[in-house]
């Protein structure tokens, strides 16, 4: 066969795109990751509304361009400890999702620093069964980077769940 008539096998890995995500440190060393354009603001919230009667983890709400944002510490929910403010203002990561409805709503992280934005391919992504049981619950995927294991985590799953049923998650 001469070279002509030989096949061309694609490196596949080496034609990969890396795709942008977002790390947003919750508390005490622990990071989560979204996709590149669910992260749509980073805000200092002053004054939020406590809800009576939920959890510790998702009891806040803020107002913010004429919507209510429903706010999550997921560092509490996940680990079940509640990181103390230190004073009246906090970092939330305020992100867009498709809900159940098909509609585009907005939910809040809060934060213990500011995110950073990172190129994630292909070869870093791993299995959920290597995330702890509660985040392959919240998560739909996961990737490494360096020695570090990011959930990327499930907007649509964490925002449109009732406080009871993140209740269940435990």
């Amino acid at each position: 066969m001469s070279n002509e008539m030989k096949p061309v096998i694609d490196d596949v890995t080496a034609n990969t795109v890396a795709l942008g995500a977002w790390i947003l440190p919750i508390g005490h060393g622990a990071s989560v990751a979204v996709g590149q354009h669910e992260l749509k603001y980073i805000e200092y919230i002053t004054d939020s509304v406590t809800l009576p009667g939920l959890p510790a983890y998702c009891e806040k709400g803020f107002q913010w361009h004429d919507h209510f944002i429903p706010a999550l510490d997921l560092y509490s929910l996940t680990e079940r400890r509640r990181i103390p403010m230190t004073n009246g203002e906090q970092i939330a990561a305020i992100i867009a999702y498709e809900n159940a409805q098909g509609k585009i709503d907005f939910g809040a992280i809060f934060l213990q620093g500011v995110p950073k934005l990172m190129s994630v391919k292909p070869q870093q992504s791993v299995p959920l069964t290597e995330l702890k049981t509660v985040w392959r619950l919240l998560s739909h995927a996961a990737f490494r980077d360096e020695d570090t294991l990011y959930p990327v985590l499930d907007l649509r799953c964490l925002f449109d769940k009732s406080p009871s049923d993140l209740l269940s998650l435990h």
